[in-house]
């Protein structure tokens, strides 16, 4: 198994539908394993969507609401892929993204996580999709108009999603929405950290890999659809 892609869902069954019909879809010329965490849904719709439309999917529920790291560091153990892809059940893909981020993800051993562009349900941009590390002056001077005013300042690490070329360029974090690591990677760095029940895991870990000697892409040309993100993530801020 090459790519395990790992889900942590809390009450979002109508979404997962859409994106585990999306990856095996679209999802081709690798092996893929799909791993669900259920964290304590309000009901059985997971596992009964699952059961049902998706037999093939690991599916692990939860009697407690984990948080996303416990939630996806549960996912890895039960998951067998090479590559590891923690994505989140509101997201659709409509091309080979995951391939050709597997593609690039092993192109060397240098690259330790690659990410994509992320698109709001409308095709807007979601700027949250990267950022640089938090520092006392970007997070002073952290605001929606002085984002807007001066998006490429290098403050908040944007640069490459207003790029003209394609090619991948190395970033500091990449969104826990669409998060593509090597499994030793992974490992190596001691997974998520679980202290951290929600946000800024993501912010965390891309840290721990760049502290490790690996460099973090952003692929400008793979798109994913990330429906929750407008409504749930401010840019720079949250990650969802």
């Amino acid at each position: 198994m090459n790519l395990s892609i790992i889900i942590v869902n809390w009450n979002s069954t109508d979404y997962l539908r859409h994106c585990l019909s999306s990856i095996y879809r679209e999802t081709k010329g690798i092996g893929v394993e799909v791993v669900v965490v259920d964290n304590a849904s309000c009901d059985d719709s997971c596992a009964e969507l699952i059961r049902g439309e998706f037999p093939s999917v690991v599916l692990h529920c939860s009697s407690k609401n984990l948080g996303f790291a416990q939630g996806s560091n549960l996912g890895y153990g039960l998951s067998s892929g090479e590559i590891l892809l923690f994505l989140n059940p509101d997201t659709e893909i409509q091309s080979d993204v995951f391939t050709r981020m597997v593609k690039e993800l092993e192109s060397t051993s240098c690259i330790g996580a690659v990410g994509s562009r992320l698109l709001n349900s409308d095709g807007s941009l979601q700027t949250s999709c990267i950022q640089s590390y938090p520092t006392i002056l970007n997070q002073l001077l952290d605001s929606e108009f002085l984002r807007d005013k001066f998006p490429t300042s290098r403050l908040w690490g944007m640069e490459p999603l207003f790029a003209r070329c394609a090619n991948p360029a190395r970033v500091d974090v990449i969104s826990g929405a669409c998060l593509m690591v090597k499994r030793e990677v992974f490992a190596q760095v001691g997974k998520f950290d679980n202290s951290y029940f929600m946000y800024v895991e993501d912010v965390d870990l891309c840290r721990r890999i760049t502290c490790a000697g690996y460099s973090i892409h952003y692929m400008n040309d793979c798109e994913v659809i990330h429906h929750g993100g407008k409504k749930f993530c401010r840019a720079g801020k949250a990650f969802c």
